[in-house]
C-alpha cells in the first residue's frame, strides 16, 4: 500500500467521497443556484468550468489540503528550475523551456538551456519559411507540394492535432501527411496522392531506432529511390538528437532536441515542425507564447485559483 494512499488527507477525501458519491449533479445544481459561479475560474481569456463535477466546497478543501500535503508548490518550482523531478528516469521535465518566450534564463546542471532551444527555433523557422516560401526545391528544382511527418506517439499525435486545428490557417498549396501505423497500408496511401519531386519526408523520432518509424522510413526512402528520386538530402529532414544515425540514412538537414523534452510535450520541441510549415513561423511563435501565458499561470498563481492545478486534482 502506498504512503500516500494511507496519509491523512488520501483518508479523508475516500470518506468524503462516500458521502458525496451519492448525490446526483441535478441536486447540486438545485440546492446550489450560484454553482457556476462557484465552481469556475478565469485565466487571460481561459473560462474553467467544473461546476459539472461531483464536488462540493467542502471537496475542495480536502483537495487543497492534498495538494499542501504533498508540497505542490514546492514540486512547482523545482520543475521551473530544472530540477531532476522525473524519478523514473532521472530527469529534468523542462518542456517549459522549449516556450520560455522571455530572457529568463533556464538552468540545468549549471548551463542554461536557453541558447540551444533559440538556435533550435532559428533554424526551425529559416528552413519552414524556405518550404513556405517555395525556395526549398526537390531534384527536379520544383518546390515542395506535400510534406510527409513519419513518427508515433507524442511525435505523431501532438502535431498532427496542432496542424488539423489550425488548419485555416495554413498557407494554401501545400498538404500535410502523417503516418505513424506500421501497417504499410496507411503510408501507401499517402504516396499515392504524392509525387517523388515534390515531397518532404520528416522522420520524427527522438533516438532514430524507433522500430515502426524506422520501417516506414526505410519504405519511404524506397519509394522515393523507386519514383527516380535523387538528392534524399533535398526531400528527407530528421527531428532526433542522433544526428549520426540520421546521416548514415542519407538525411543532411537535422533539428534537435533533448532528452528532458518528454513525448507528450514534443510538439512544441523541434517536433513541431511540420507545425510551423503548416502555420508559418510567426504562427508557431504564437502558440508557444500562448504556452507560455500558461506556463506562468501555472508558476505563480495560488494554488486555489491556479487552472491547472484545479483540474489536476480535480
Amino acid at each position: 500500500m502506498s504512503t500516500l494512499t494511507q496519509s491523512p488527507a488520501w483518508l479523508s477525501l475516500m470518506r468524503h467521497q462516500r458521502t458525496l458519491g451519492t448525490q446526483h449533479l441535478r441536486e447540486l445544481f438545485a440546492n446550489d443556484p450560484d454553482r457556476f459561479s462557484r465552481f469556475s475560474l478565469h485565466a487571460g481569456p481561459l473560462l474553467l468550468d467544473y461546476s459539472k463535477n461531483r464536488i462540493t466546497e467542502e471537496t475542495l478543501t480536502l483537495l487543497q489540503g492534498l495538494a499542501a500535503q504533498a508540497h505542490l508548490p514546492e514540486w512547482i518550482a523545482r520543475m521551473f528550475k530544472g530540477d531532476k523531478i522525473n524519478v523514473t528516469e532521472h530527469r529534468a521535465a523542462l518542456h517549459t523551456a522549449l516556450r520560455n518566450r522571455s530572457s529568463r534564463p533556464v538552468m540545468l546542471d549549471g548551463e542554461d538551456v536557453m541558447p540551444d532551444v533559440w538556435r533550435v527555433l532559428q533554424q526551425m523557422r529559416e528552413f519552414s519559411d524556405a518550404v513556405r516560401e517555395g525556395r526549398w526545391l526537390g531534384y527536379t528544382g520544383r518546390p515542395i507540394t506535400d510534406v510527409v511527418n513519419i513518427g508515433i506517439g507524442g511525435s505523431d499525435l501532438g502535431p498532427q492535432m496542432v496542424v488539423q486545428a489550425l488548419a485555416e490557417r495554413a498557407a494554401p498549396g501545400r498538404r500535410m501527411h502523417f503516418v505513424s501505423n506500421v501497417d504499410g497500408q496507411e503510408l501507401a496511401g499517402v504516396l499515392a496522392q504524392c509525387k517523388a519531386h515534390s515531397t518532404l519526408f520528416l522522420i520524427a523520432s527522438k533516438t532514430f531506432t524507433t522500430a515502426e518509424t524506422m520501417a516506414n522510413a526505410a519504405s519511404a526512402k524506397a519509394w522515393f529511390q523507386a519514383q527516380g528520386g535523387t538528392d534524399t538530402a533535398r526531400h528527407f529532414a530528421a527531428l532526433t538528437s542522433n544526428v549520426a544515425a540520421a546521416q548514415a540514412f542519407g538525411i543532411g538537414t537535422t533539428f534537435g532536441f533533448w532528452d528532458w523534452v518528454g513525448g507528450r510535450y514534443s510538439l512544441w520541441s523541434a517536433i513541431g515542425l511540420p507545425i510551423a510549415i503548416a502555420i508559418g513561423a510567426q504562427g508557431f511563435g504564437e502558440l508557444l507564447a500562448g504556452a507560455q501565458a500558461m506556463d506562468e499561470h501555472f508558476r505563480t498563481a495560488p494554488l486555489a485559483a491556479n487552472l491547472p492545478v484545479r483540474l489536476g486534482l480535480l
